[in-house]
């Protein structure tokens, strides 16, 4: 005989094996998509080199994560509902461990550029400049990934779209607030990278600088999504209304 299987025992396996799916997703391309835009940063010596590469990870790894790379981003898409709270800790989990992986494997290769990111001759110099250009830049970035995130504020509709618009503003934010440790607006990259200049060449006053890169994007994402919540919002609801 036969065992009988509840119709609704199926659906519930089914959505479990689901979820597991797109959990390894998160976890793969998340982490491969994390290093690919690392490396360019590491690799492209201009602003453009460096967004064609962050388009290329979007476009290869991004539409199957569904993420762009970066815990802050992570963090306005749990803001706006489009991330469950499970998920924003895989996605964290594989943003931070990329970072790592790209400080211990990738950042040799090119210690000796001058424009290696969030490297300056001299630690904390010109602390205030810096700081501002990162709080700047990440505004800027910060505020059009709300807006492209939340489902009624979306500027673009398909995933080539999307790709091609988060890189330009990423372009934009880069080139127009360049900081002297050419950031990448990602607390989670700089922690990999300073953290692993660190321990290969004993350059530890460097991580003085770390502060910077750290409380500059979460000040300038906490300062977008204000702007997004409390200006842009109530704004774009009152010119439909009307």
């Amino acid at each position: 005989m036969e065992p009988i299987v509840s119709e609704f025992s199926q659906v519930n396996d089914d959505s479990i094996e689901k979820e597991k799916a797109q959990i390894k997703n998160i976890l793969a391309f998340e982490t491969a998509g994390t290093l690919l835009l690392i490396y360019g940063a590491l690799a492209a010596e201009t602003n453009f080199g460096v967004a064609l590469v962050y388009f290329i990870g979007l476009m290869v790894c991004g539409r199957l994560s569904k993420g762009y790379f970066n815990p802050i981003c992570t963090l306005i898409g749990y803001i706006d509902g489009s991330i469950p709270q499970k998920r924003a800790i895989y996605y964290i989990g594989a943003q931070t461990f990329a970072s790592l992986i790209a400080g211990m494997l990738l950042m040799p290769l090119f210690a000796y550029k001058k424009t290696l990111p969030y490297f300056e001759v001299l630690p904390s110099h010109q602390v205030f400049g810096t700081l501002m250009s990162e709080i700047a830049g990440s505004i800027i970035f910060f505020i059009f990934i709300q807006i492209q995130t939340a489902e009624n504020t979306k500027i673009t509709t398909t995933e080539v779209q999307s790709a091609i618009f988060v890189s330009v503003i990423y372009f934009v934010a880069r080139q127009y607030t360049a900081t002297m440790g050419n950031s990448l607006f990602n607390p989670s990259a700089a922690f990999g990278l300073q953290l692993f200049y660190g321990i290969y060449y004993g350059k530890w006053d460097q991580m003085i600088n770390l502060l910077i890169y750290i409380i500059g994007p979460w000040v300038g994402a906490l300062l977008a999504i204000t702007f997004f919540w409390k200006i842009y919002t109530p704004t774009l609801v009152s010119k439909q209304s009307n």
